[in-house]
């Protein structure tokens, strides 16, 4: 994979969390299940913080978002449809 392409998806990735810290931000304080996304997010802006973000740490803070996305509630599902997953 060439440096453009990294980066070109490091920026993607940035967006992605920009997109759903948005959401995020007006979805329950109090849920468990948002608090758990807010957490892996918080996760992920740490990873790209890294001078050499590990590719296979992104893919699975990711994944784990992901994996904690119901859509049983109009916030959930917005993220969701960030994801690709609606």
């Amino acid at each position: 994979m060439s440096q453009q392409n990294e980066e070109f998806d490091l920026l993607r990735v940035h967006k992605l969390v920009a997109e759903i810290e948005a959401e995020l931000a007006h979805a329950p304080l109090d849920s468990p299940a948002f608090q758990s996304v807010r957490d892996e997010i918080e996760t992920l802006k740490n990873v790209l913080k890294s001078p050499k973000p590990k590719p296979h740490w992104i893919r699975d803070s990711l994944q784990i978002v992901r994996n904690e996305i119901a859509t049983d509630s109009p916030f959930v599902a917005k993220i969701g449809h960030i994801l690709g997953l609606s």
